[in-house]
Formats: C-alpha cells, structure tokens, sequence
C-alpha cells in the first residue's frame, strides 16, 4: 500500500481519544459529589444570597421570598380581615405558594434524577439563578411599585427560585445549614449538649450559617438604601453564579463511602 493510500484511510478514522473523552465528561457530571468543607462553603454562599434576597423584596414588595414563616403569620392575619398597610396580602399568597411550588417541582425531580448527582446540582442552581435575573430584568423594565403584576412576576421569580434552593440544599442532607431558616439554627445551637467543645462541627455549621444569612441581611438592606433595589438582586445573582461554578470543583464519593451512606441508611 502506498503511503498517500494509508494516510487518506487513517485520516477517515475516529480518533480513539474521543469517545473515551466524551464518556470521562459524563462521568464527571453524574458523579455524586461528597459532604465536605467546599459543599459546606457553598451553602452558606447561598444563606448569605437568601439574606440579601429577601432583605430586598420586603422593602419593595412587603413579603418576603424565602422566610415563609413571617410569610404564613402574614397570610393568617389577612385572612382573619386584620390586613393594613404593613404588607401587601396578594404578594405574600404569590409568595407562599410559589415558594412551596418550586420546593415540589425542583425536590421531585431532584428525587428523580439524583440530589447529590453534579449534573442535577448545576442545572438546579442554574434554573434558580436564571429566575433572580428575571427578577432583575424585571424590576428594570418596569416601575417598582408594591403591588401590581410586575411585582407579583418579581415576588414569584424569587420566591420559586427560593423553594427550589432550600429543596436542593435540604436533600443535600446538611441539615445544619437549611439556607433559609434560622429559628431552628438557633435552637439547635443553644441545645447542641457539645455546645462548649472546642471541636464542633455541627455547632460550627450552624453558627456559620446564621453568620451569613444575617450578613447577607445586612448587605442587602443596606445595598438596597445606599444603591436601589436593583442592586441587592444582582448580588445575590452573583453569589449564586459563584456556587455554580464550585460545583464543577466538589470531589465525587468514592464507593467506599457509597457502602457506608447505604448501611447508616
């Protein structure tokens, strides 16, 4: 065979590092990923967001997105007729029921596709994160008013992408950092029998995570009072941005841990 013949067949050839590639990138996606320092680190990058979210949409909107617990005592009160001006009734029934909305939608198929699969994480933060930049999309097209049919678009916009990220980060089974709420943090912390040990980790998850939601409380109200309200948006868009990136940096459980998660379970 002449050697012009032989490299016109060799180039027709697949490459044989191509299809191996493709399935190690696979692989990589539908890899469980572990209960470690980074996931920790992640999730209370998303309290600090949460805090920043929703010291922004009360201001404007009267409700919040994520504390449903203010959210339902709200909701009770109106419906026995003691509604003022305090808070806006329609925005907090947008609210609740979005926020419960995306914790079904985003939890079922979480159960579905895998919650701790990489893939299923990056695609979730991604949708929730796509829903804050619709909200500030929003917010920019149209006047802020409290009540109205741009509000409610904002108010559902946050409030599902809310549910969807305590659905997330609850079947991450980090209990300690919830990303929402605090009430039961700082219970569990004053309660934890091991609450003046110097080696905690649980305490120091907790402690942690009521650290950053309260900060991002403190940068959202303040961003929203020193800048606008589009600002607070935007930082808690960027912060979700952030974790989505370190998803791509969690290692993945070996099968030695795989073995022991099935026997505690």
């Amino acid at each position: 065979m002449r050697r012009e013949e032989y490299l016109d067949m060799a180039s027709t050839l697949p490459s044989p590092n191509a299809p191996q590639n493709r399935s190690h990138l696979w692989d990589f996606f539908m890899e469980d990923i572990r209960e470690d320092l980074l996931l920790e680190c992640e999730l209370l990058l998303l309290s600090f967001a949460t805090g920043i979210q929703d010291a922004a949409a009360w201001p404007d909107y009267t409700c919040f997105a994520s504390n449903q617990t203010g959210n339902t005592l709200f909701l009770a009160i109106g419906v026995a007729g003691l509604t003022n001006n305090a808070y806006s009734f329609p925005n907090i029934g947008v609210s609740l029921s979005l926020f419960v909305a995306g914790g079904l939608v985003m939890g079922q198929l979480g159960n579905y596709v895998g919650v701790r699969r990489r893939l299923w994480l990056l695609i979730s933060n991604l949708i929730q994160t796509t829903l804050v930049f619709c909200a500030l999309i929003i917010q920019y097209s149209w006047p802020i008013r409290r009540d109205g049919p741009a509000a409610m678009a904002v108010i559902a916009c946050l409030a599902f992408s809310g549910g969807a990220q305590v659905a997330m980060s609850r079947s991450l089974k980090m209990t300690e950092i919830t990303t929402a709420m605090a009430t039961a943090a700082f219970i569990d912390v004053v309660v934890d029998p091991k609450l003046g040990k110097l080696r905690n980790r649980l305490r120091n998850r907790r402690v942690m995570f009521l650290v950053m939601l309260t900060a991002g409380c403190f940068v959202g109200a303040f961003a929203q009072r020193e800048v606008g309200s589009h600002f607070p948006l935007l930082l808690c868009a960027i912060g979700k941005v952030m974790v989505s990136g370190a998803f791509l940096f969690n290692r993945p459980i070996v099968k030695e841990e795989e073995e022991e998660e099935d026997v505690k379970a």
